[in-house]
């Protein structure tokens, strides 16, 4: 994807835009208390490291498609567990904890990992409806076994909606033979009433006039699934009246840009080529917009 050149005023706010953002926590920071993960991948490979000296975990792979997760085969009774595992809510926890609490921190993940019981079924009161770049769809086509596959649907431009299961501390996807012959309706209305009960976890953080960054507290892995329920929507359309745009260029957070400030678009994507260049864990390199009812590329990219 191109971009034109932007005037210098412009990369001057989207380079305050990315200050204050790790000013206020949502860029890891050097700190001398700070656990030392400096993104995903290197936090997945210490889990991947500890899990492998555990006699109850079988397996731990990395996922090539993407960072923040890894697959997991841990030892049961009869048969063993597979799990897909995202550490991004984790590596989001340890960035605000002191380094003497991290350890604690990580120990209580892998535990919760090693004990977890899918057996018990389709978990319809945890499914969620997320947005995940469409790379993240590769890590799977190796899997020939019928049914193993992910639910997802297309979304727009680099993005689709996968289908998850919002476990205690990591998001699973869902394979289509864990549904229990659910129609793709039923599994999109579960998931949207269950981000519908996030909405009062959502919080909002001002950068300047006409820009905020919005995510679910305690749970920012999921707030990209925001943009796919209307009770968000409606959240914004009173601080918004003429509409937003938005970037995802993060898995863990929604910027929203009034269409009534000044070169919105162009600030956007200033602030998405700060991202990409100098952040893990990306998701998206387009702005997007609501236009009757869905999320859509914004055409004048």
């Amino acid at each position: 994807m191109s971009y034109v050149k932007m005037p210098k005023h412009l990369w001057a706010i989207a380079r305050a835009v990315v200050t204050s953002m790790s000013l206020s926590g949502f860029v890891a920071t050097a700190h001398s208390e700070a656990p030392a993960f400096k993104d995903a991948a290197a936090l997945r490979a210490e889990v991947i490291l500890r899990l492998k000296e555990d006699s109850r975990v079988k397996e731990a792979t990395p996922d090539p498609a993407d960072p923040a997760r890894l697959s997991v085969t841990t030892v049961r009774p009869g048969k063993d567990q597979n799990l897909q595992v995202d550490v991004t809510n984790l590596l989001g926890r340890l960035r605000k904890l002191p380094t003497d609490e991290a350890e604690a921190e990580i120990q209580r993940f892998l535990n919760v990992l090693v004990l977890t019981d899918t057996a018990g079924g389709f978990e319809a009161d945890r499914l969620i409806a997320n947005i995940r770049p469409r790379e993240h769809l590769h890590g799977f086509q190796g899997d020939a076994a019928p049914g193993k596959g992910p639910v997802y649907e297309r979304l727009a431009g680099d993005v689709v909606i996968l289908y998850q299961i919002d476990a205690e501390e990591s998001l699973a996807s869902v394979p289509i033979s864990e549904v229990g012959g659910r129609s793709l309706a039923q599994l999109r209305q579960l998931a949207l009433e269950n981000i519908d009960k996030q909405i009062p976890q959502v919080k909002q953080e001002k950068i300047r006039e006409g820009i905020s960054i919005f995510t679910v507290e305690g749970d920012e892995a999921i707030s990209p699934a925001l943009l796919l329920t209307d009770k968000f929507w409606a959240l914004l359309e009173p601080q918004f009246p003429n509409g937003v745009f938005i970037a995802i260029p993060r898995r863990d957070a929604v910027f929203v840009f009034d269409k009534r400030l000044p070169n919105a678009i162009q600030i956007a994507h200033t602030l998405i080529t700060q991202v990409f260049r100098d952040e893990p864990d990306l998701l998206s390199e387009y702005v997007f917009e609501r236009r009757d009812g869905t999320l859509q590329v914004v055409t004048e990219q």
